[in-house]
């Protein structure tokens, strides 16, 4: 083992995009879909709409950040270098929240599930095994991790195209009837729950984030990270609202649904025990395997790259001679994700795992007005509608949506969120000695 900063590059840009799906989970729906059922009234579909189209907009702005800073610390460094240091640890240290709880969360799914399968075999060595597994294949490499999505990628589409088909057979049999519930119920109709409710969905689109995290293990950067970042958005964007509005299709009295079990009533409604045995075992290896391995992976490199920055211990940046992975950061994620879905409650969790998101979202497209629009003033007076369009509207839209979003979080989530943000602006008060000294930062030239 040795300390060096060279990541061995392998992915390229259809790697990536697989990779992100994997990462927001084309079954995420079946998890939580009762979660999400009362808040907006039924109307699922359109939160994902909502949701899809606030990540659109932002992938566009990691797209151009991307071309610019093709590097492993995503939207720590785009901020970095897009306002200022201090920006960009605050960023990377909110979101380093999300991509904590966010492992432990499809840890908890996954084992549970599991549980449910075998109910012989405790949560707990499910969720260890989870993790164990997670971290041996993470330090053996992205490529191994590359092949496991593909073949799980294949799994849940499989699932997906079959329960459509079995909706499809009782609508076209008279079973059940054609309805527009899951995207529009006026009797329902509630803004801001909606909005609360879209809060929760963003985790669903966090993946597309991860995609930037590998920047320095693909070919081609500048290129393949915002093209796939876009395709991986519109892609999983599609899936998650033709899912839950075929099930709003299948079951529009939702009240009737219990809410730790909604998805696979449905399910089980459409296809039978068949369809719902194979649904249980797909969300198993989906939450449990890919995601688990491809949130992992995302965590590990935010850490090595603050680390290399030198706002973390150094050791987090030591890479495999071997395997050319950040091993010290993959194993750190391993254990520190281990208590947190062992002992901490699925809805405690969910309600906190989108704030750090969401924040580093907003400060990301300030970031691309600042450093593309208002610090080149020259740049400014001559830009072109594209240019505009792409330096200014794109960024402003995704601002406002998401912060619209942000404000509409739960109030567990903004206290915990701002605790930790706290915690880490004192925590780079101690690290610059009162602001003494420069907050560290990779230089660039």
């Amino acid at each position: 083992m040795e300390n060096n900063t060279t990541l061995k590059r392998t992915l390229k840009t259809k790697d990536l995009i697989i990779y992100g799906l994997i990462f927001m989970i084309p079954l995420a729906p079946a998890a939580m879909y009762g979660t999400f059922l009362a808040p907006s009234g039924g109307m699922v579909a359109l939160c994902y709409l909502i949701g899809m189209v606030a990540m659109f907009f932002t992938g566009l702005s990691y797209k151009l950040m991307s071309q610019k800073y093709p590097l492993s610390g995503s939207v720590y460094v785009y901020v970095q270098k897009g306002i200022n240091p201090a920006f960009g640890f605050l960023t990377g240290w909110s979101i380093l929240l999300d991509y904590i709880l966010l492992p432990a969360t499809v840890v908890i799914i996954g084992s549970s599930f599991a549980n449910a399968m075998f109910p012989g075999v405790p949560v707990w060595i499910w969720a260890m095994g989870f993790i164990l597994f997670s971290t041996v294949t993470n330090i053996i490499g992205v490529d191994i991790m590359s092949k496991c999505s593909w073949i799980l990628f294949a799994l849940q589409i499989a699932v997906i195209l079959a329960f459509i088909l079995c909706t499809l057979r009782l609508l076209f049999n008279g079973t059940i009837h054609f309805n527009t519930i899951s995207f529009y119920n006026p009797e329902q109709f509630d803004l801001s729950g909606i909005l609360r409710a879209t809060g929760i969905v963003i985790l669903s689109y966090l993946g597309f984030d991860a995609i930037s995290t590998l920047a320095e293990e693909t070919l081609n950067p500048e290129k393949a990270v915002g093209r796939a970042i876009i395709l991986a958005i519109l892609v999983i964007g599609v899936i998650f609202i033709v899912i839950t509005f075929f099930a709003g299709m299948v079951y529009p009295n939702y009240e009737e649904l219990n809410v730790d079990t909604a998805f696979i009533d449905v399910v089980s409604f459409v296809g039978g025990k068949w369809l719902t045995a194979i649904t249980s075992f797909t969300l198993v290896l989906s939450f449990g395997v890919a995601t688990t391995q491809a949130s992992h992976t995302a965590v590990s490199r935010v850490l090595f790259a603050m680390s290399r920055d030198g706002v973390l211990p150094k050791q987090l940046s030591y890479i495999s001679k071997k395997y050319h992975t950040p091993f010290v950061a993959i194993i750190f994620v391993g254990i520190l994700i281990t208590p947190v879905a062992l002992f901490c409650s699925l809805e405690v969790i969910t309600t906190m795992v989108s704030f750090g998101a969401l924040f580093g979202f907003i400060l990301l497209n300030c970031a691309v007005i600042i450093k593309f629009y208002l610090q080149n003033e020259e740049s400014r007076r001559g830009l072109k509608g594209k240019e505009f369009f792409s330096y200014l509207v794109c960024p402003f839209i995704g601002l406002v949506v998401d912060a619209w979003i942000f404000i509409n979080l739960g109030f567990n989530a903004h206290t915990v969120g701002f605790l930790w943000l706290f915690s880490g602006f004192l925590y780079l008060v101690w690290v610059t000695r009162f602001f003494k000294s420069p907050v560290p930062q990779l230089d660039m030239t």
